[in-house]
């Protein structure tokens, strides 16, 4: 949204806090806002008098309060989000919404993305894509299909390490083997593969809850701006993206 100062990153985030929004999905919202202003599609009437312009902490700051109170139709909508957003004034070609989940600060390269889509919260936490472009530019080949099977690997391995609790900062010492050791103490005996295939289940029966509530993977969109916007890898390809897309979702139910 433009701040390029330190204080008002802080301040920005401060008031996140203060009205207990997630600090992202409030980001992605105001930056859909403010190219709508700038655009035309509301207006300073609707936005009570803010100008909501790139970089203006303070009109922010106070949109923020107006979206947690919804003062009027335009606050009271995006907080719902930016699909209900779009829905009421358009402005889909720069909304940053996958699945109904505003895009996290990572645009690194196809792996992000393609978490972001297919995680079953469309959160860069589901499968950590980021890190797979991260190796990708330290030197390591991976093509698409590898990223998509790394992606069900780590996502899958991801259900068991939260139902134990572990915080994901610290992932990379619970191995397979340590959790296994770890387990044993406690008396549960897991071999390596049951916790994988454990993982994979619980996985499975997430996007089978997601369906039942009428979600579907055909529905599922890429965000039209990360097309023009360069990564490290330079521009992303959206035929690669959608053939991810549909190869990760081929895997979960070929694994049924």
């Amino acid at each position: 949204i433009g701040v390029k100062d330190a204080e008002g990153v802080l301040k920005l985030i401060d008031e996140a806090e203060k009205w207990g929004v997630d600090a992202m999905m409030t980001g992605t919202v105001l930056s859909w806002m403010t190219e709508a202003y700038e655009k035309g599609l509301i207006g300073e009437n609707e936005a009570l008098g803010l100008k909501l312009e790139w970089g203006s902490v303070e009109a922010y700051i106070k949109a923020i309060e107006y979206i947690v109170k919804g003062v009027n139709g335009l606050y009271g909508t995006a907080a719902k989000g930016l699909d209900a957003l779009v829905k009421r004034y358009g402005g889909e070609d720069f909304a940053l919404s996958y699945g109904g989940n505003g895009m996290p600060g990572y645009h690194t390269g196809p792996g992000a993305h393609l978490t972001y889509l297919t995680g079953a919260r469309h959160s860069h936490l589901d499968s950590a894509g980021y890190s797979l472009d991260q190796e990708m530019l330290k030197g390591k080949t991976l093509s698409i299909h590898d990223i998509v099977r790394e992606l069900y690997r780590e996502e899958s391995w991801r259900q068991i390490l939260s139902s134990l609790v572990v915080c994901f900062f610290s992932r990379g010492i619970y191995t397979l083997e340590n959790v296994c050791k770890a387990l044993k103490v406690l008396g549960y005996n897991f071999g390596e593969d049951d916790l994988r295939r454990l993982g994979e289940r619980i996985l499975r029966n997430k996007n089978k809850f997601k369906e039942v509530g009428g979600f579907s993977m055909l529905a599922l969109k890429f965000p039209k701006r990360i097309f023009e916007t360069t990564t490290p890898f330079g521009m992303l390809d959206e035929n690669m993206l959608y053939e991810g897309v549909k190869e990760f979702y081929s895997i979960l139910s070929a694994e049924d």
